[in-house]
C-alpha cells in the first residue's frame, strides 16, 4: 500500500424529517439521476457524488464529488429549507503509518470553500492512520 492511496469523498445529506422528504423531487430539482441517488440513500441519509478515485490533491477529488452540484447552490439551500436537510462534505483519507514521508494536500481551495459557504455545508475530515 502506498501513502494515501485510499481516500473517499462525498456530500452527505442528512434528512432531519424523513416523513416529509421526497427523493424524486430532490433529484428532479438538482437534475440528478434518481436511480443512482436511490442506491446511495437511506431514510435518513444520502451520499452524493461518492468518489474513490484517488488524487494527492483532495480538491481534485472534491471537484469530482461536487461536479453535478456546482452552480446549484441556491437550489440546495432551498431544498435544505423545504425538507430540513443538513449537508456535510466528507473527506476520508486512510493513512498508512509506516509511510509518512509524502503528504497529501488536504487543505481546501477557494472554490470549494465558497461552495461550502453558499450551501451552509459543513466540512468534515475523518482520517484513519493504519
Amino acid at each position: 500500500m502506498t501513502y494515501f492511496d485510499t481516500c473517499l469523498t462525498y456530500l452527505l445529506v442528512e434528512i432531519k424529517k424523513p416523513e416529509a422528504f421526497d427523493l424524486r423531487d430532490f433529484c428532479e430539482k438538482l437534475s440528478l439521476d434518481y436511480d443512482l441517488v436511490e442506491n446511495f440513500s437511506t431514510d435518513e441519509y444520502i451520499e452524493l457524488g461518492r468518489n474513490e478515485f484517488f488524487d494527492m490533491d483532495i480538491n481534485v477529488m472534491l471537484r469530482e464529488t461536487l461536479a453535478d452540484l456546482f452552480g446549484k447552490e441556491d437550489i440546495l439551500v432551498n431544498l435544505a429549507e423545504k425538507y430540513k436537510l443538513e449537508y456535510t462534505l466528507e473527506r476520508v483519507p486512510l493513512i498508512p503509518k509506516d509511510e509518512v514521508s509524502r503528504q497529501m494536500r488536504l487543505s481546501l481551495d477557494r472554490d470549494i470553500i465558497e461552495f461550502l459557504y453558499k450551501t451552509n455545508c459543513r466540512d468534515d475530515l475523518d482520517y484513519f492512520v493504519l
